[in-house]
């Protein structure tokens, strides 16, 4: 691999950093990213697990939207993307240009919430599309686990998902705060709920490795949307990703492994000094 690169090198002038090493101060800035994880304010429905829901647009909520966005203001994103196929990116932005002119209200969901809202305060004339095509047959999984007699699979997975949705209930009850519920979508302990879809990826036989097929489809899926964001995370952007915490993990560890992009940690703006000082 070494004298692979050296030949690249040579052959095409180029000059190779090795990893950690700092950037060439005449180099362009490197973007900046930041993955927010969300709930689905209106509901999801074709999640794994969806959330209960309120009535976001409720005059308590609505200012609960404002001091998240208050905080996610300083990150100072100058673009934003969004859990939305890329053939509907015109009509969303149409959408977003009646929002500003004062035409027409805002929907409930969080594209519209928290993406809409903030690229307006910010002055942004668009938002970005950034989600691909990819879905899980779990049936087609269990059918597998089931032919292969994989019980003790089977059961390590309902005992699994059994504590995931217990986490969940609590993490979105609406006893709590939007700020408060998006802040433990972007912790570590709902990140390591991604480690759910490694006990899938064990599901069925050597004739048919259906865990295996679908979780590659999940990996490749979040691999396009991590392809999608960093071609609008040009030198010197800070992009702002406002994305489905299930997504998190993956986009959090392809973005990490860039060479070409800086992540940053989302907690660092949504958790204030003043917050930390009263737990």
């Amino acid at each position: 691999m070494r004298a692979i690169l050296t030949a690249i090198s040579l052959i095409a002038g180029l000059s190779l950093t090795p990893p950690g090493q700092a950037q060439d101060a005449d180099a362009p800035p490197r973007a900046e990213v930041m993955v927010l994880g969300t709930f689905h304010f209106s509901g999801g429905g074709q999640d794994m697990i969806n959330p209960e829901v309120d009535d976001f647009l409720a005059p308590a909520r609505q200012a609960e939207i404002a001091e998240v966005l208050d905080r996610l203001e300083a990150f100072a994103p100058t673009r934003i993307a969004v859990e939305l196929m890329p053939v509907h990116e015109a009509d969303f932005n149409a959408r977003y240009d009646e929002y500003r002119a004062g035409t027409r209200d805002l929907g409930v969901n969080e594209r519209q919430q928290l993406g809409m809202r903030l690229a307006a305060r910010l002055g942004h004339d668009r938002l970005y599309a950034v989600d691909a095509e990819g879905g899980m047959d779990f049936e087609a999984m269990m059918a597998a686990a089931s032919t292969a007699g994989q019980s003790a699979l089977l059961a390590e997975w309902q005992s699994y998902i059994g504590e995931v949705q217990a986490y969940l209930d609590d993490m979105d009850s609406l006893d709590r705060s939007i700020l408060d519920r998006i802040i433990s979508e972007n912790s570590e302990e709902t990140r390591e709920l991604h480690n759910l879809y490694l006990i899938l990826a064990q599901m069925g036989g050597a004739d048919d490795p259906a865990g295996a097929r679908e979780m590659t489809r999940w990996w490749g899926r979040n691999l396009h949307i991590f392809a999608n964001i960093a071609r609008i995370a040009e030198p010197g952007e800070r992009v702002l990703v406002i994305y489905g915490a299930g997504h998190k993990a993956l986009l959090d560890a392809y973005l990490q492994g860039a060479p070409n992009i800086t992540w940053v940690e989302p907690l660092d703006y949504l958790v204030t000094d003043a917050d930390a000082a009263t737990e």
